[in-house]
């Protein structure tokens, strides 16, 4: 089945394409998979259309640009409309790989790639920055419903959204591929940081006053005014007890506490009576907070809604360290809450406001986020201050619980603990994240503390190599471990051989001697070389490889090409377009050329 179209092959490639939608509608139902076919015939129109027109053939970098890049600009949809875009896209290559159509992508990676996307793709869908002339016009008026009740129909309106969307200079990515390196603190830092917060402490004596057999509360659920005056006192909430109360609901600040502690477990009401719960208080402190954090914030179920408290602490903890101003974390915040929002709620940041800032105090309250700075005086109207000086970082109590959030959330975040703290996975997991020099020190640094070093090489070789390791990140590791080892290194290189990088193993040994090239079957090594072809061009750009094929001779790179033009590889099309585009030496060129039409001519006749 021809499966690669070029520009002029508009009737062959609308055919293929009707033929796949409806051979893809059939396997979704068959596979009781979620997807829709008229997205993936977007995906192919896009594929055939702006970029090579190989419908077997998906990369990671494909679809981003897809969803992050055209969708955005082209599509003229809402965000809720696009909801299931990405999923739609994942399942078009499981169908693909599924029935022998797809020649090279992994099914497995893009299914993650998507499904961690998704939040971000529909951010970017609804953000006017991203969208073109045609769509700004056309689509419905970024993100507002068409209509005799648009508020923006008038066309100085228009205009001025027009030039807003123009003039806006925000190229960054709505959400990063990953956060960190972040380091965790100590269970000693952590401990000392969850004894130092009020808010726990005062848990605690309320759930002590509130021992069994309890304290009696009123029809509605309230504290009874007696206790409800002790409380303030005893717990120093900061309430104001004015005169004539005539309900504890006329104490915000306690009411809150006693909600917080509902909402943790550490009360219940129970027949009348407000009751401290036996296992709550069996926990351990930092077991407590978590329960406390965890219930009072959590992952929101609706984040256009509720949202604001996560998108705070992914802020700061894509900050680091060094956490962020509070005025910008605000206006940062604001921004996603705008870019999430539908009808008129996304022309008015200002709505967002008092929602982020009181969301803000609670992370405060609960210890979660540190701010210095003085917060001023209360609004009247929202009941927060409006001053936005001093600076916010997340503490070393709430660190760990929003690195958890933001992985339940689906934000890949890199860890980077103690190197005595350290497994040989959590080095592995540093490479491509920070500098290799930084990499080699932190890695070198936790060798040094390893008991066997020749069982932390192979271990750290073994988790460098691993399968769930991309070409580009294993042949970065290979590239730095001998710097970390020494000696130790092609022991453990060794070890890898017929593993999941094989190609890169066989030519790390064989660069270094070793490992001698002729006792390797030629096209085992053959296909190593363009694992490590293609690991260098995904790493830089396409015509790096030209430099690495540049210390050989031109009658060599003649002899690879003629070997390798049969080899069932799936980025040996890639790496042989790259060598026809890009070698300087226009006899190799066209030899790669030359090459590249007998492979694909050899792959249409199956």
């Amino acid at each position: 089945m021809r499966m690669q179209f070029d520009p002029d092959d508009e009737k062959p490639f609308h055919t293929r394409r009707d033929e796949l939608g409806e051979r893809f509608a059939g396997w979704l139902r068959a596979q009781d998979v979620s997807g829709d076919p008229n997205d993936a015939g977007l995906l192919m129109d896009w594929k055939w259309g702006y970029a090579d027109g190989a419908l077997d053939h998906w990369t990671v970098d494909d679809v981003r640009t897809f969803l992050f890049e055209w969708c955005p600009r082209k599509l003229s949809a809402s965000p809720q409309d696009c909801a299931e875009i990405p999923i739609s896209v994942a399942a078009f290559v499981e169908f693909l790989a599924h029935t022998g159509l797809l020649r090279a992508g992994s099914p497995a990676q893009m299914r993650r790639y998507c499904e961690r996307s998704t939040a971000a793709f529909l951010r970017e869908m609804g953000n006017p920055a991203n969208f073109g002339m045609a769509k700004s016009i056309f689509g419905g008026g970024i993100g507002v419903d068409a209509g005799p009740d648009n508020p923006f129909d008038d066309v100085a309106a228009l205009l001025g959204r027009l030039d807003a969307a123009e003039d806006d200079e925000d190229d960054e990515d709505a959400e990063p591929a990953l956060i960190g390196p972040v380091r965790l603190p100590s269970s000693e830092e952590r401990l000392a940081a969850v004894r130092a917060i009020p808010l726990m402490r005062q848990v605690g004596l309320l759930a002590g006053y509130c021992a069994s057999p309890g304290r009696s509360v009123t029809a509605k659920g309230n504290l009874r005014l007696a206790d409800a005056r002790h409380l303030v006192d005893a717990l120093d909430t900061g309430d104001e007890l004015p005169g004539g109360m005539r309900s504890a609901e006329d104490l915000p600040n306690l009411n809150r506490l006693v909600g917080v502690a509902t909402a943790a477990g550490a009360l219940r009401r129970q027949r009348g009576r407000l009751l401290a719960v036996k296992s709550f208080a069996a926990l351990d402190e930092i077991a407590a907070y978590e329960r406390v954090v965890t219930s009072t914030v959590g992952v929101p179920a609706d984040p256009d809604a509720e949202g604001h408290a996560l998108m705070i602490m992914l802020e700061l903890l894509a900050a680091g360290p060094e956490g962020a101003p509070v005025e910008t974390l605000v206006d940062d915040v604001i921004d996603l809450a705008v870019a999430t929002s539908s009808g008129l709620a996304r022309f008015l940041p200002v709505l967002f406001l008092a929602d982020v800032v009181r969301e803000l105090e609670l992370l405060v309250a609960l210890g979660v986020v540190a701010r210095t700075g003085d917060v001023g005086e209360r609004c009247p109207g929202c009941g927060v201050s409006h001053d936005l000086d001093g600076h916010a970082t997340l503490s070393a109590a709430g660190l760990p619980i929003v690195v958890e959030l933001a992985r339940e959330a689906g934000v890949e975040v890199v860890l980077r603990a103690e190197p005595e703290a350290s497994d040989a996975a959590m080095i592995a997991d540093l490479v491509g994240v920070i500098h290799e020099a930084e990499w080699v020190v932190e890695a070198s640094a936790w060798f040094a503390v390893q008991p066997d070093p020749q069982e932390a090489g192979r271990a750290l070789v073994a988790e460098i190599t691993a399968a769930r390791r991309t070409t580009v990140a294993a042949l970065a590791g290979l590239g730095s471990v001998e710097a970390v080892l020494g000696d130790v290194a092609v022991g453990g290189v060794r070890a890898q051989l017929g593993g999941p990088h094989d190609g890169l193993v066989l030519h790390w040994l064989a660069a270094r001697s070793a490992l001698d090239p002729d006792t390797v079957e030629p096209e085992r090594l053959v296909s190593g070389l363009v694992d490590v072809l293609a690991a260098i061009m995904d790493a830089g750009a396409p015509e790096d490889i030209v430099d690495m094929l540049a210390a050989g001779e031109p009658t060599e790179h003649l002899d690879v090409l003629e070997r390798i033009w049969r080899l069932d590889h799936p980025r040996l099309i890639d790496v042989l377009t790259s060598i026809g585009v890009h070698h300087p030496v226009k006899v190799v060129a066209k030899a790669a050329r030359k090459a590249l039409a007998k492979h694909r001519s050899r792959l249409a006749g199956g």
